[in-house]
């Protein structure tokens, strides 16, 4: 299958997971003999492997860190895709996010509770 770059953005992986059983959904109702590529392939079988919550939960806890936070994308990203439980995870992964150094420890808090909320429910 060949492909064909339409628009390019940063997305969690809980995003290219849907996106991946999104494509491979089109590339079945087509119905060919074609299949997803190799490196699909091994692209869907990390992201079922690594994805740690829903892409709705995803996106809803982007949202919240940027809009509450103020954190940028790309960190809100990595947040989402280590998904962290302590104070100290969250911390190294903001240790260079020019927002994620100014919040003190109870900021942090906050987020890890917060998005173990968004997970669950």
């Amino acid at each position: 299958m060949s492909g064909k770059k339409i628009d390019e953005k940063v997305v969690s992986i809980p995003e290219v997971k849907k996106i991946m059983e999104n494509v491979k959904q089109k590339i079945e109702l087509i119905g060919t003999d074609e299949n997803i590529s190799h490196f699909q392939e091994i692209t869907y079988d990390y992201v079922n492997k690594f994805a740690k919550m829903s892409e709705k939960d995803a996106i809803k806890i982007k949202k919240f860190l940027i809009d509450k936070y103020e954190i940028e994308e790309n960190y809100a990203i990595n947040v989402i895709n280590i998904f962290p439980h302590t104070i100290y995870e969250l911390r190294t992964i903001l240790e260079k996010s020019y927002v994620g150094k100014t919040l003190n420890n109870e900021q942090l808090q906050d987020i890890i509770y917060q998005i173990e909320e968004f997970k669950s429910s």
